[in-house]
């Protein structure tokens, strides 16, 4: 009997070759737990196997639960470090079981006969490594949308020996991942319809002509430009600067995809035309047809048109663009089944064009791959390694991923180290030229931009020029401002000399990524680094009074951002929204402070600075704030105003680093010169930092008194949006002092004020420290919503010091409500953007917190050293608060281990720090384990006394009875009764 299933065949690619490689006992090992692997992915997509060699042979009744197996099993290989093929074809069976005396011989339980075995097994052999084919009949069974975007792509008709009509393959592939269609075999070759009549791939007529080295990546691009072709663009301009690989994509398209085009490929090259009769000569030599004395572009239209359905390539077209109307727009009109694949630095811009931007090569995959392939055919010893691969990352990276100058870098390969190379990158024109390459267009990285330089109009090199003083990417604004094209006669408005220099691929777009209601749509541009490069030394050549003029063209509009209208902006409605589009200039604004310090220029320094500040002081690196402002304030001739305000950001940003001393030093100086600025909002500014500084690592009255004159002054000024601000730093002091009603009240009127003046991403500040203060107090549910709402918001407003601080603050909540995995998620989330942005503060923090986690997990090896890691911290920076947290954390640990002289120990020394900083919920903790640990001594009266001390504490912080300090009161109490 007849039954439909469809059959899928599996094989490991090179498998023997591989056993060789690492010996029998090791491939024994690896191939049993291949076949494991593989036998539970068949029990959960219902397979039913077959056979087994070097893959399997497996059935299944589902179409679907094929695909989803073949995916899977693709995972599986490359996880083992193999790599496998696979095909699918569905089709009816006769299903046939052998005997039980056959089967106890070593027979296989069943038989499957039919012609769908020998054409599953031979369409497998077909495809390449890493991939899996399907007949049309299997696609056509194929209705769902499968897991992690997967879908088909025809790849065409192939003819297989020993079966009489050509079978439609398809690849099963991600979003755009299905490479070109599968090689002819001996016992497989593609085929194509001409007429009634299936051709062979083969006997297309072409001019292509064989690749001369490995082709390297770019399998999406590929994929990309066919289906481009296939969905009826009859243009493309494949757009890229010299050097990115245009010809090379195409090329290879067009040798992968020839049986697409019954009518020929035929690839023009018109490098050395440079007229319409250039033009003219070069297609017709690749028509293969002579030129007669009529119209040329006629008579070649009429051959196109006559060839059907074919490809015409148009390569190198950038310096004949101003003949694209007579000549390609003509051809598409009069031609109407041709299709034209055209490559050029430069848009066409003609009806019908359809443009192909071409981007540098994946820097992690196909960069490193293409350096690797290019250096081992000039070395064959050399490969990639764990002791270079770093080294060779970090080489394409500098290079963009521009496959011409990685080939160039990978041709030292034989007279440098990948570390010198690096060395030698800064003079990447000299390294990367003289390498035996043929003196051409393309033989340099040099040449190859001089070509794009040559055909650039005076005000288009002026621009170039000048877009060189730009770090990173820059707006049209930006452009504008610091653009001065004026003395070129006849120049262009910036807008268009920009939009020509990006058709011509000199500058690249992008539309910065950001989310929700913040997107910002205003492009950015920006060149390459090897572009950028070749045109600071085209500004350089014109002389330096040019150079130092755009340099300060450049300061001057970066500096706006730092003006006290714009560091006013920030407490503003738009300020989330304006903190995100600063975020995007950081590399202009510190570049604009640099060099208007090493021109001696401390105002545009100065407001720079502030600028960036914006950004470091909520995404770090605070590192990089604390030296940019040091040197700025080692400027001559700054306004008290600005020495205040870049005195103030450089104090926080030492704090943060744990530098406590400088820090403090340089925020009395901040106070000292705040006083003596004709801007009022200074002093308060100066003020109010300081009482959060003395709040924690001094005096808790003193800084009352410093956050009330602060207030008193905003109060003065009506600038309710700092008055904000400054109530939820207070309320974490009163918080901090026990006083929660007080906390909490403050905690709410600086929410009002946040919402009054629109002022959202502060608004997140006060409600997450909100949030730990109805955590303190058992009121979890409220503490989860609050969290996640200021976390939301940070995200939203990319500030990653708040972020990191919400995230380990849920940490807390999820482990105190017995989600361990998810604690110790958020936990290394926290950590890590600590780390990142350097704050030595939160990353003490977080250490700490880790460390109870895992001691409330009885993992006391890791608690005890993420304990002493976190007091190591804690002590250098002087956070006397969170030190004695610490302390009374490893007298817990201590007193587990029985270890109770060390435990009594640690609780004296977090007790003195508890009372010496104030902080009552940390010293009532303190004092319930140092009742448990007196109990376990035998002194019983003294336990019952700090005991009544906790209870008192309780009672003054208006702690719930579910609260933390309530558990661990009752906690003591039992153990008082037991």
């Amino acid at each position: 009997m007849r039954e439909w299933r469809a059959l899928v065949f599996t094989d490991l690619v090179d498998s023997t070759a591989w056993a060789e490689r690492i010996g029998d006992e090791h491939a024994a090992r690896l191939w049993a737990r291949h076949d494991d692997e593989a036998r539970r992915l068949l029990r959960l997509h219902n397979g039913q196997e077959v056979d087994r060699t070097d893959g399997f042979f497996v059935l299944f009744e589902d179409v679907g639960e094929a695909a989803a197996f073949v995916v899977a099993y693709h995972r599986l290989a490359a996880s083992l470090g193999l790599a496998a093929r696979a095909a699918v074809h569905f089709a009816a069976v006769m299903l046939r079981r052998n005997a039980p005396q056959h089967v106890r011989g070593g027979a296989k339980p069943m038989e499957v006969d039919g012609i769908a075995k020998p054409i599953a097994a031979r369409v497998m052999a077909l495809a390449p490594a890493g991939r899996t084919l399907f007949t049309s009949e299997a696609a056509g069974e194929l209705r769902e949308v499968l897991a992690e975007g997967h879908r088909l792509h025809n790849q065409g008709h192939y003819r297989l020996k020993g079966v009489v009509d050509p079978l439609e393959l398809f690849e099963l592939a991600g979003p755009m991942a299905a490479g070109a269609p599968p090689p002819d075999t001996d016992k497989a070759y593609r085929v194509l319809r001409v007429g009634e009549f299936w051709r062979p791939l083969r006997e297309v007529r072409h001019n292509l002509v064989r690749e001369r080295d490995e082709f390297v990546g770019r399998q999406v691009e590929l994929r990309s430009l066919a289906e481009r072709l296939e969905s009826g663009a009859r243009l493309v301009t494949v757009l890229g600067p010299g050097g990115i690989g245009k010809t090379r994509l195409v090329l290879r398209y067009a040798a992968a995809w020839l049986g697409d085009w019954p009518g020929g490929v035929y690839i023009c090259d018109l490098s050395e035309a440079r007229s319409l009769e250039g033009i003219h000569f070069a297609v017709a030599y690749s028509l293969g047809v002579p030129l007669g004395k009529d119209d040329a572009g006629v008579q070649l239209q009429h051959v196109i048109a006559a060839r059907g359905r074919c490809l015409v390539v148009l390569d190198n077209f950038e310096q004949v663009q101003a003949h694209a109307e007579v000549t390609v727009a003509r051809w598409l009109d009069g031609a109407p089944e041709a299709m034209f694949v055209v490559t050029s630095r430069a848009v066409l811009h003609v009806a019908g064009e359809t443009v192909f931007a071409l981007e540098p090569l994946e820097l992690g995959g196909d960069a490193v791959a293409l350096f690797e392939a290019r250096a081992k055919a000039l070395e064959p010893s050399f490969a990639i390694t764990d002791a270079n691969r770093a080294q060779i990352a970090r080489i394409v990276q500098l290079l963009d991923g521009l496959p011409l100058a990685v080939e160039l870098a990978a041709a030292r390969i034989r007279v440098l180290s990948p570390t010198q190379i690096i060395e030698r990158i800064k003079d990447r024109f000299s390294l990367l030229s003289g390498t035996g390459r043929p003196a051409a267009r393309q033989a340099t990285l040099q040449a190859a931009i001089d070509w794009s330089w040559s055909l650039l109009s005076p005000s288009e090199r002026a621009a170039l020029a000048q877009c060189s003083v730009f770090d990173g990417g820059f707006t049209l604004r930006a452009a504008e401002a610091v653009l001065d094209l004026m003395e070129h006669e006849g120049a262009s408005p910036v807008v268009d000399v920009v939009h020509s220099l990006l058709d011509k691929s000199l500058l690249h777009a992008w539309t910065p990524r950001t989310s929700g209601r913040l997107d910002i749509a205003e492009p950015f541009f920006g060149m390459y680094l090897s572009i950028h490069e070749y045109a600071k030394q085209k500004l350089a050549a014109y002389g330096d009074l040019a150079k130092q003029s755009a340099d300060a063209r450049h300061g001057e509009y970066f500096a706006k951002f730092g003006s006290d209208e714009a560091q006013a902006s920030l407490l503003g409605q738009e300020g989330v929204r304006y903190r995100r589009a600063l975020a995007l200039e950081l590399d202009n604004l510190v570049t604009a402070s640099e060099r208007a310090i090493a021109r001696h220029d401390p105002q545009i320094a100065a407001k720079a600075f502030l600028g960036a500040w914006a950004v470091f002081e909520t995404q770090g690196p605070f590192n990089a704030a604390a030296a940019l402002g040091g040197s700025v304030m080692s400027l001559e001739d700054l306004t008290p105003h600005h020495r205040a305000l870049v005195g103030l950001a450089t104090s926080s940003a030492l704090r943060t680093l744990g530098r406590i001393e400088e820090a403090q030093a340089l925020l009395a100086d901040a106070l000292k010169v705040a006083r003596q600025s004709v801007n009022l909002l200074d002093e308060p500014l100066a003020l109010h930092q300081l009482a959060v500084v003395i709040q924690r690592y001094g005096d808790p009255a003193q800084a009352y008194s410093r956050f009330e004159a602060a207030l008193a002054l905003y109060e003065q000024l009506d600038d309710r949006a700092h008055q904000g601000v400054l109530l939820a730093d207070l309320a974490n002091l009163q918080m901090e002092q026990g006083q929660t009603a007080e906390a909490r009240v403050s905690y709410e009127r600086a929410l009002s004020l946040h919402r009054e003046v629109g002022n959202p991403a502060a608004g997140a500040v006060a409600l997450g420290n909100l949030g730990t203060l109805l955590h303190e107090l058992g009121h979890h549910q409220e503490a989860r919503l609050a969290y996640e709402q200021a976390l939301a918001i940070h995200r939203e407003a990319g500030n990653r010091l708040q972020e990191a601080i919400t995230l380990c603050n849920m940490g807390i909540l999820s482990s105190q409500r017995g989600d361990a995995d998810l604690a110790a998620s958020h936990y290394r989330d926290s950590l890590a953007i600590h780390r990142e942005i350097g704050n030595r503060r939160g990353e003490g923090v977080v250490l700490g917190t880790m460390g109870k986690l895992y001691h409330e997990l009885a993992q006391h090896e890791q608690a005890r050293e993420h304990y002493q890691r976190a007091l190591l911290i804690h002590r250098e920076i002087g956070n006397q608060r969170f030190e004695a947290g610490v302390e009374a954390n490893l007298a817990m640990l201590s007193t587990l281990q029985g270890d109770l002289a060390s435990a009594m120990s640690s609780l004296e020394r977090s007790e003195q720090l508890a009372r010496q900083v104030k902080a009552l919920l940390t010293l009532a903790a303190v004092l319930c384990m140092k009742g448990e640990v007196l109990v376990k001594q035998g002194e019983v009266e003294a336990a019952r006394a700090v005991m009544a001390e906790a209870e008192r504490l309780a009672d003054e912080l208006g702690a719930q009875p579910g609260s933390e300090i309530h558990r661990d009161i009752d906690d003591l109490r039992k153990l008082l009764s037991a």
